[in-house]
């Protein structure tokens, strides 16, 4: 872990300072204890989605609108740097929102984001960098609000029905960090392996 630190520098992100990329709790704590709620966030995410996917429906210049691009653009970034300092690795298909029937119940009257029926923001956040990088990521807000602030399309065919999965992968990562700030903390589940390895140490 630390030797994947040293590679995460300040200048490599857009909003990100030292403090943060080495605890990113310290960004996560002060969102959702001053800043929103998550059911507020989710509703804030997915208006400045459709908004900027669809600029007939544009705000237009309100602050807010570059107040919240901000925040998903620090949000992909903490996650980034958790995905990178915690090792974790990619799905090959992303795309796949269930990986149970309990899972679809969950979502469907919850909603809560499970993976085997538990929360598990680090899924999410695999299948969030998976989808796309982290650059392709930047580029995908920097159109949105690009669209949102003109009130017109910078081409038709921009977003397609990728539009849906972007909208739901940034809702699924808000979910993801505030699984992790209701932890107070980052804890990733030892392997069964270790756990023996524990109990035989202790004979």
């Amino acid at each position: 872990m630390k030797n994947t630190q040293k590679k995460l520098k300040a200048k490599n992100f857009c909003y990100l300072t030292k403090e943060i990329i080495d605890n990113p709790m310290l960004y996560i704590h002060d969102f959702f204890r001053n800043q929103t709620d998550l059911i507020n966030w989710q509703n804030d995410i997915h208006l400045f989605v459709i908004s900027g996917a669809y600029p007939a429906m544009s705000t237009g210049g309100h602050p807010e609108n570059g107040y919240n691009c901000n925040q998903m653009i620090k949000q992909i970034e903490v996650a980034y740097v958790i995905f990178k300092q915690c090792g974790l690795t990619k799905h090959q298909n992303p795309l796949k929102l269930f990986a149970t029937r309990n899972d679809y119940f969950n979502y469907s009257y919850g909603p809560k984001f499970t993976c085997n029926d538990k929360k598990n923001p680090y899924d999410l956040i695999c299948k969030f960098f998976s989808y796309h990088s982290l650059r392709k990521w930047y580029k995908i807000m920097d159109e949105l609000m690009e669209q949102l602030t003109l009130k017109r399309s910078l081409d038709n065919a921009q977003f397609g029905d990728k539009i849906i999965a972007i909208r739901e992968f940034l809702i699924c990562l808000a979910h993801a960090l505030y699984y992790i700030y209701e932890n107070d903390g980052i804890t990733l589940p030892l392997p069964a392996y270790a756990h023996i390895k524990s109990n035989i140490a202790q004979q």
